[in-house]
């Protein structure tokens, strides 16, 4: 049965190959894209095997060898597809759809699930890039910069700051090469005061000074912080103040009215 379904998802994905070349930067040919690409292989090697026909035996394709892009063709029969993991990949417009199970893939592709995540992204995108892109405060960024760089996973340009702030709509924002230059000059300002150096292949690394100006913004922050907790309570008590203040003078001008004193002796 197992046999079965993986042939028979395969058989489906297969009635729309995917073209020897895949568009990935031409937006006007990738949203035209409804192909598939299948590979199947060994468990946690499930891209060793490229299908690129279905044959009545078996599958015939490229067989990976090593990790490089060396490879050999091969006839996978029909007995031997229980050994193997599948893998298919729906490219669908800008989405790229992947699916480990056959009986997934057979339920989704009847009912054509592909569009539910599209559609979803063309909402996202749309409310997106109705409302500008903030521009994030500069040591917002120089904090983000730090953090990935003691992470381990650096961010070396204004396009890895960008995609981090706001992932990977900002290629379709009707601003995203306004705010391109922006972070382009902010990245340009933090080497001219040495919190950021650059590194090799041009990419930017954060300096030590880069320690010292945030840790003065969170001083800064931390009095300014405590000033303004000092300025509410006085701002309350003068309140209070005012509050009873004003009550006494009302007392003063408008006293309640005294009633008459009737005497009941003879």
């Amino acid at each position: 049965m197992s046999n079965y379904l993986k042939r028979l998802a395969i058989k489906f994905a297969m009635l729309k190959p995917a073209p020897d070349r895949i568009p990935l930067s031409n937006m006007e040919r990738v949203r035209q894209r409804d192909y598939f690409v299948v590979n199947f292989g060994p468990k946690g090697d499930n891209q060793r095997f490229l299908v690129r026909e279905v044959l009545p035996q078996g599958f015939g394709g490229l067989w990976f060898l090593g990790s490089g892009s060396e490879s050999e063709e091969r006839t996978i029969p029909n007995s031997d597809l229980r050994l193997y993991q599948i893998r298919i990949t729906h490219y669908f417009g800008e989405l790229e759809i992947r699916y480990t199970s056959a009986i997934e893939f057979i339920l989704k592709h009847a009912i054509r699930y592909e569009y539910i995540p599209y559609w979803r992204e063309r909402a996202a995108r749309f409310f997106f890039n109705r409302r500008p892109l903030d521009e994030t405060r500069r040591i917002l960024v120089l904090r983000l910069m730090l953090d990935r760089h003691l992470n381990g996973n650096p961010l070396g340009s204004a396009l890895d700051v960008m995609s981090e702030f706001y992932g990977h709509r900002w290629h379709h924002h009707p601003q995203q090469a306004q705010l391109y230059r922006y972070y382009e000059l902010m990245l340009a300002s933090f080497v001219e005061a040495g919190e950021l150096t650059m590194g090799q292949g041009g990419r930017l690394e954060v300096a030590a000074t880069a320690l010292n100006t945030l840790h003065s913004f969170n001083e800064d922050e931390r009095r300014h912080g405590g000033t303004m907790s000092v300025q509410r309570w006085m701002l309350i008590v003068t309140a209070m103040v005012g509050i009873a203040t004003a009550a006494q003078a009302y007392s003063a001008l408008f006293p309640p009215p005294r009633g008459d004193v009737i005497s009941t002796l003879d």
